[in-house]
Formats: C-alpha cells, structure tokens, sequence
C-alpha cells in the first residue's frame, strides 16, 4: 500500500460523484426538478471538503517538514495553486445553494458546473501523476 492510495481512493470518489452530475446537465430538466443534482453537489461538496482537509492536515504539512527541498517547494506549489481553486469552489457552492437557485437560472449552473468540473479533473490529474507519485517515491 503506498502512502496515497487513500488520496486516490478519495480522487476516484469525487470523479465518480462528478460523473453522476455531468450526467444530469440538462438546462431543462433543471429547471423543473434540480433537488437530486443539488444532493448530488451536496455530497460532493462533503468529500471535497474531506479530501482538502486531509491534504491540508497531513500531506502538506509532513512534505514541508521534510528535508529534501524538492518536496518542500513542490507542497508549496499545490498548496499555492489550491488556495485559488478552493476559493473559487467556495464562491461556487454559494452561488447554488438550493434546488430553486438551480432551477432559477439553469443555464448559469450547468455552465458554471461544466468550468467547476473541468478545473477540478485538471487538478485531480496533476495531484496524482505529480504530487501524489512524488511522495510514493520518497
């Protein structure tokens, strides 16, 4: 077992919670009946929190306590680089906060799901083939 498999795993869960809603992103469905999307989003809001906190609790902190410069500057790079993406999931989940605000402008959410969804794949993909094969090799 390497030390990220429960990084990953948690990776692989967001991903498949992202699947399921990329999957609903029909504007007019939404707009009738958003309650199972907003659920949806509502777990994934859960397990992104999760996997953040972890990162931020024991990841960072441990790669930044080491003595090898490269895991110190890598860990400060991902940690700078998700101070935006965290910022930017914040503003996101307050701009949907209920079924009706999803069904009142439909459009919106499904686009402003879509860039969500795009820059948190990205993201995903850098963590596991950089940050997360970095440590396993140390």
């Amino acid at each position: 077992m390497s030390r990220t498999d429960s990084y990953r795993r948690q990776h692989d869960e967001l991903l498949e919670v992202v699947t399921e809603i990329s999957g609903k992103l029909d504007a007019l469905q939404l707009a009738k009946d958003a309650s199972e999307v907003r659920a949806l989003l509502s777990k994934l809001m859960g397990k992104l929190k999760i996997h953040l906190a972890m990162e931020d609790k024991s990841l960072y902190p441990q790669l930044l306590k080491s003595p090898d410069p490269a895991a110190k500057k890598l860990a400060q790079r991902f940690i700078d680089e998700m101070g935006s993406i965290g910022l930017v999931v914040e503003k996101y989940a307050a701009n949907w906060p209920s079924p009706t605000a999803i069904q009142k402008n439909a459009n919106g959410f499904v686009s402003e799901t879509r860039k969500l969804f795009e820059a948190l794949g990205k993201r995903i993909v850098k963590e596991n083939n950089e940050l997360y094969k970095f440590v396993d090799q140390q």
